[in-house]
């Protein structure tokens, strides 16, 4: 006699996703951790180093410090050890914080984007995103005018409550994480917030006067210094216009959020 058939168990089709639904969150999940290629990221950099300048500029103008370039705050931090500049006895307060916030957020920037993998699609526009929403939190406490920001107010040479150390403190966090960014990526001759050691780069190359197409890295150093001088010359008119430093960094969080946004279609590896 022949053995019955066994009966093979009918799927619960209710008790799973249908396999389209899942193969779309695989698909968004496998995207999210996709590494990004590096190729053409310098653009990125070039746009970071703009920023920097508008950025540094529009603070200098303001409160007499820089939010990227921390060797000039080191300076005016030196300076505050015998009282000066007179004319800003609190200057070297700015310099600190500044420098501190930078310290703190390339620590956190650098940790953080080490730990879930520097590269990934997600980790860089959770990383812009990040740099975005610092600036609009700054750029929105001086626009409601409850931060000192221009040549009339005290600032702290006559206001008792410090209140630009908080601007200034986010400004500085967030711009160190552009400069993380650029390290992941690998483009350490564009450092977006130093140019000393990009000029003498620039003057000791041995190829310096070779073709375009034959020395990529002078060519994007030089890009460097073009852009942040670029940026530097944008933000000094925006400041000197109706919508003063504002402008300047409402403009810096808009492009920073187009950068986050250009990370989720960024080619992968």
């Amino acid at each position: 006699m022949e053995k019955p058939a066994e009966m093979t168990p009918t799927p619960d089709l209710e008790a799973s996703p249908p396999p389209s639904e899942k193969r779309n969150q695989m698909g968004v999940a496998q995207r999210w951790k996709q590494e990004l290629s590096p190729n053409h990221a310098d653009l990125v950099c070039l746009l970071l180093c703009f920023l920097t300048g508008l950025c540094d500029s529009s603070a200098y103008n303001a409160w007499s410090c820089f939010l990227g370039m921390q060797t000039g705050n080191t300076i005016f931090l030196g300076l505050g050890a015998s009282n000066q500049p007179a004319s800003k006895p609190w200057g070297w307060l700015k310099s600190l914080v500044s420098i501190a916030s930078f310290f703190t957020g390339a620590m956190i920037f650098s940790i953080s984007m080490r730990t879930v993998g520097s590269l990934r699609r997600g980790t860089l526009f959770v990383s812009f995103l990040v740099q975005t929403l610092l600036i609009v939190i700054a750029v929105a406490l001086i626009q409601a005018d409850l931060i000192p920001h221009s040549t009339s107010d005290q600032s702290l040479d006559g206001g008792p409550l410090f209140l630009e150390l908080i601007p200034i403190g986010l400004l500085a966090f967030q711009s160190a994480g552009g400069m993380t960014c650029s390290r992941a990526l690998g483009y350490n001759e564009i450092p977006t917030v130093v140019l000393t050691s990009v000029y003498f780069d620039i003057a000791s190359d041995p190829k310096l006067v070779g073709k375009p197409t034959a020395n990529v890295k002078r060519n994007r150093r030089i890009g460097g210094v073009v852009f942040l001088l670029v940026g530097a010359i944008v933000g000094g008119w925006l400041s000197r216009s109706s919508g003063g430093m504002e402008s300047a960094l409402w403009l810096t969080a808009g492009l920073k959020f187009i950068a986050a946004l250009g990370w989720l279609v960024w080619k992968a590896k």
